[in-house]
């Protein structure tokens, strides 16, 4: 069957695929196709998200599959959930829990699980409290992002699928030099940064001692050298003033809490890749003045280099990341 065709490399086939489901535009009727080091994905339509890896469109050919049913079909709606590793995770306002759950194990053959989240992430560890619906009830998983696999418990730790592109997208950032990341978790912007940048040092910090533990196994197992491993609270870094080259802040809603540590360590010209999230009518400017207004309380001073929307988060609200270069560190003490 002859059908728009998304052309992705094999190691982008995996987040191109979870980010067009997500997005009910991938053809459930047609086999995807892999020749070389391309894999042809089928489309319902032509995509317009900037989320996805890189791609081209093209029309191809596709093996017709037998038609077999959706969660659409059985359920008459596709429910919100997050694919980690064979889990999946209802958010807390699904509206019935049970038949969404049925639905994703009779159709998703990689799914072995389904919790619901019961209330949003929250804690000093930001971390899910999670009830079991159907299935398998371990929380433990393998998750593989870009040819990177990582181990975590959905329970212990804070992780979501949906910032696979933004993980990539900041490795290619970095090209040497010292980099701290203030919230590392289990490690996916660290280890991609230290696998694509041999000549990379990352510091990765956590406070969650659970998530240390999976990012010290995670570096191990992805080979990553590079990578430092820190339990510490990023409110007070055991670290010297100006060695940051990159410096990665990635806590939505309280990274500004956090600004006066980071403009201590980072170097003068360094960049800080800070997360945050904010309203429509305000994506970036109350941001980026609470950025300026901590470097000039720093005795330094911020050049905004982009901004750019990462997804989006609830209804008219958005995650966000500005990236800003920082200037006239050189006087500050040692």
């Amino acid at each position: 069957m002859k059908l728009i065709a998304l052309v992705v490399s094999t190691k982008h086939a995996e987040v191109a695929i979870r980010r067009l489901i997500e997005l009910h535009l991938l053809h459930s009727y047609a086999k995807v196709h892999r020749a070389g080091h391309y894999v042809y994905l089928p489309l319902v339509s032509v995509p317009s998200d900037a989320l996805l890896p890189p791609y081209r469109i093209d029309s191809f050919d596709f093996e017709e599959l037998p038609q077999r049913r959706t969660i659409k079909d059985i359920l008459g709606y596709t429910p919100s959930f997050d694919a980690i590793g064979n889990i999946a995770i209802l958010p807390a306002n699904s509206p019935d829990p049970p038949a969404e759950a049925e639905a994703i194990l009779s159709t998703q053959k990689n799914i072995h699980g389904v919790f619901q989240s019961i209330a949003p992430v929250s804690g000093e560890f930001r971390t899910r409290i999670l009830t079991h619906i159907k299935g398998e009830c371990r929380t433990k998983v393998k998750y593989q992002e870009y040819g990177l696999v990582y181990e975590l418990d959905v329970a212990q730790v804070y992780f979501t699928p949906r910032l696979a592109t933004e993980h990539h997208r900041i490795a290619g950032k970095v090209v040497s030099g010292v980099v701290v990341d203030m919230f590392a978790g289990i490690g996916p912007f660290s280890i991609p940064i230290a696998k694509k940048n041999p000549n990379t040092t990352v510091i990765a910090i956590d406070k969650n001692r659970n998530a240390v533990q999976y990012l010290k196994q995670n570096i191990k197992r992805n080979k990553t050298k590079n990578v430092c491993a820190v339990i510490a609270d990023s409110m007070m870094l055991p670290l010297e003033c100006n060695i940051a080259s990159h410096l990665i802040m990635n806590l939505p809603h309280s990274a500004h809490q956090f600004l006066d540590e980071a403009l201590r360590i980072i170097k003068n010209e360094g960049i800080i890749y800070y997360y945050d999230i904010t309203a429509e009518d305000d994506l970036y400017q109350t941001s980026i003045q609470e950025m300026q207004t901590h470097a000039a309380e720093s005795g330094c001073s911020i050049d905004v280099i982009s901004q750019h929307v990462v997804r989006s988060y609830s209804p008219h609200h958005y995650n966000i990341c500005i990236e800003a270069r920082v200037h006239n560190l050189t006087f500050k003490d040692n």
